[in-house]
């Protein structure tokens, strides 16, 4: 997949997302994954089509790439978007970039060998993504707990999670790993993560 396209979005409320990454995008952004994602790599397996939701200016998307995933990345922000599709050009990385309103738009059921979300939280999403996920495929997510509030005390407490509220929330997954039981994993103890594996459907 060596498409690098950029979609309209049409939701208004991505202005200020806007605004934030064009003032970033004359930085050059280059492959980078969340440390958690880099140590559990290995257990991937074999690669195929993965999204990085809330990509950014696409480091996660990138490191994909780079590993060998076919990605998606999808965001509201078109300008953080073109940084990343500049670079997967330069870098020859099969990254598709993709403008949507994160919060509303759906991907087909049983979609991708893995699904990347991260410092993005939508709860009304929760129970939709491992959906999207085919039989055998992987989610990692990874967003701010409540310990970032006590260095970040403007933040909006709703974007937080609880301890333990992604493995609660997706109790249906395998869950691998996650801050409860392997922090030593996580370098900042303000976010929290999981990295879990959607069953295989037997016959």
């Amino acid at each position: 997949m060596k498409r690098h396209t950029v979609h309209a979005a049409v939701n208004p409320s991505i202005a200020r997302w806007n605004l934030k990454y064009q003032k970033a995008e004359s930085q050059a952004v280059e492959p980078g994954g969340e440390p958690e994602l880099i140590a559990l790599s290995e257990r991937l397996g074999k690669r195929g089509l993965a999204l990085d939701m809330a990509a950014g200016r696409g480091r996660n998307a990138l490191y994909l790439a780079q590993i060998g995933y076919r990605v998606i990345a999808c965001d509201g922000a078109l300008n953080a978007l073109v940084s990343c599709c500049k670079a997967a050009q330069r870098n020859s990385l099969s990254v598709c970039c993709m403008v949507c309103d994160l919060d509303a738009y759906r991907f087909e059921t049983d979609h991708f060998d893995l699904l990347v979300v991260a410092r993005y939280l939508n709860r009304d999403l929760l129970p939709v993504l491992s959906t999207w996920i085919r039989p055998g495929g992987w989610l990692f997510y990874k967003t701010f707990n409540k310990r970032f509030l006590k260095t970040n005390p403007g933040f909006n407490s709703d974007y937080t999670v609880d301890p333990g509220e992604l493995n609660d929330a997706f109790a249906d997954l395998d869950i691998q790993a996650s801050d409860i039981d392997q922090s030593e994993l996580v370098p900042d103890n303000r976010l929290s993560f999981i990295f879990a594996q959607k069953p295989l459907i037997l016959p």
